[in-house]
């Protein structure tokens, strides 16, 4: 079989789910130059058979490709073009820049960006090659990968570019600042914009900065994706708000990012709030089927150290271990609930619990980020499985996965399970849940897609982004012991027409492409 995308082939006797949300069909999928060319149902099949390579899918459900609007890929994309991670479960397409945190602007300090943003930099060896946001964008255009990119600005990253690692207010020239940086952005061809509230320095951001940046996504009608504040399910409605009202002020279309909540109940609630704002204004959210969920240490530690940024925290720890291990404890985790993911000066920590570790688990942390110069990524225990089952049942809640672009040969941290196996995890959860197929793929594709202003429909016209899997099997295999295991059950995915999986092994065909507003590789709405 070619892999070249200039192939005309056809995708036959599949139970085709075009993202739609409706029940699958039996079709033929006809695909030409990187597009569809034509679906054509069972019925109306050419009696002679197709003038064309012909791919059979016989039992297995062809799916529009997977769109994670919520990952991490930002700079392993670069350093793992093949991207077995997220190939290996049907991710097509990838929306990098979230939870503010990118890897530019930076003003000339590369170095202090690199400590900001370390939770998304896994690949330690990647050189960073460009001087601002559009070198950046240009570094993914220009490398080719077996998945689509398409990137947000940080927030963060942006506000550190104008005012360093401190969470301080900014004053009123430095917002001007700041909304400068969002727009050369945009300009640069990112298709929204991300703020992070519980990392410095977007931690410092007023109700009026907030309003700023929606403002600017708004005029280009971007998407504005958000970590928010606070998600103990104490302070989740109001964290909620804090977001709500400056975008619905600015006509800004709002994106929770991986909504949960921490902490004890009330995650219904929740769900019952957003309902209500939907009413009023375009808001929505992306979650991941998993308890577990994966940041730097340094979220764990109370707000008014955290917004000191990176330099500030290890000030804190180095003066006063002991001060440092009782603010790591007051997070009210358990140790067991903890694990090492990444530790760059001791890997013999990664992979461990932190009641693993001899003597006193908090001054443990505490010495690991002062040994990691605050390089510390844990994943922590931190929901409960039936909130996970009210997101999966939601369907406004797209699927996504808070993950990386990984390959097999990755050493520099332990990848949490979602970064191989959020995709089939969530489909097999929500058809365990009663979700019907076509809404179970349609939330992994379609939607996440057009929260994106993109499509990801089979549709004649459309890039010919597909994954076919056989649904009786479809699942994860990825684990905390053993995480880099492709789906089960995935037997082939096409990026822009081109087979980068078939029968279950990789290609090889690198035919991603890099998807912005402004370069026309981008279907709108």
């Amino acid at each position: 079989m070619s892999t070249s995308s200039a192939d005309r082939m056809v995708l036959i006797h599949g139970t085709v789910a075009d993202g739609r949300g409706d029940a699958p069909y039996q079709a033929d999928v006809v695909v030409s130059n990187g597009v569809v060319e034509s679906v054509i149902p069972a019925a109306a099949r050419p009696i002679g058979g197709y003038d064309a390579e012909v791919i059979d899918c016989a039992g297995q459900i062809v799916a529009p490709g997977f769109v994670d609007i919520h990952c991490h890929s930002d700079l392993s994309l670069l350093a793992y073009p093949e991207n077995e991670s997220r190939i290996n479960q049907g991710v097509t397409t990838e929306l990098v820049g979230n939870c503010g945190m990118s890897p530019a602007p930076f003003a000339g300090d590369m170095a202090g960006l690199a400590s900001v943003v370390s939770t998304i930099d896994v690949v330690p060896e990647l050189k960073w090659q460009w001087d601002d946001v559009a070198g950046w964008l240009n570094k993914l255009r220009d490398t080719p990968a077996a998945s689509n990119v398409a990137a947000q600005i940080g927030h963060g990253s942006a506000r550190f570019a104008v005012a360093g690692q401190s969470g301080r207010a900014l004053s009123p020239r430095e917002l001007d600042l700041l909304e400068e940086q969002l727009e050369i952005a945009f300009d640069a061809g990112c298709v929204g914009a991300s703020v992070g509230l519980m990392y410095a320095p977007g931690e410092g951001a007023s109700a009026e900065e907030i309003y700023r940046v929606a403002k600017v996504v708004a005029k280009h009608d971007g998407l504005l994706s958000a970590h928010l504040r606070d998600y103990r399910s104490t302070a989740l409605i109001d964290s909620v708000n804090e977001l709500a009202e400056p975008a619905h002020r600015a006509g800004a279309r709002l994106q929770i990012s991986h909504l949960r909540a921490t902490g004890g109940s009330g995650f219904e609630d929740t769900l019952a709030h957003i309902e209500r704002l939907r009413d009023e204004q375009d808001i929505a959210a992306d979650s991941y089927p998993y308890v577990h969920g994966h940041t730097t240490a340094i979220q764990l530690l109370p707000s008014e150290i955290r917004m000191t940024g990176p330099a500030g925290v290890l000030e804190f720890l180095s003066d006063d271990l002991p001060a440092g291990a009782r603010a790591f404890a007051a997070s009210g985790y358990l140790p067991e609930q903890v694990i090492v993911m990444k530790a760059s000066a001791r890997p013999e920590s990664v992979g461990l619990s932190l009641d693993q570790a001899a003597g006193d688990p908090w001054q443990h942390l505490a010495q690991l980020m002062l040994d990691c110069s605050g390089d510390v990524d844990v994943a922590v225990e931190s929901g409960s499985w039936n909130d996970v089952d009210l997101a999966m049942k939601t369907p406004w809640i797209s699927i996504a996965s808070d993950g990386t672009a990984l390959n097999e040969s990755h050493q520099a941290s332990v990848p949490h399970p979602r970064s191989w196996g959020a995709f089939p995890a969530a489909y097999r959860r929500m058809r365990s849940l009663g979700v019907d197929i076509g809404e179970a793929v349609r939330r992994l594709s379609e939607a996440p897609a057009k929260r994106m202003k993109m499509s990801a429909l089979i549709e004649p016209g459309l890039r010919a982004d597909l994954t076919v899997f056989d649904e009786q099997i479809f699942s994860s295999a990825a684990t905390f012991a053993a995480p880099a295991q492709g789906a089960l059950g995935l037997q082939h995915v096409l990026v822009a027409g081109a087979p980068v999986l078939l029968h279950g092994s990789r290609t090889g065909s690198r035919s991603g492409v890099f998807l912005s507003k402004t370069n026309g590789g981008v279907t709108t709405q």
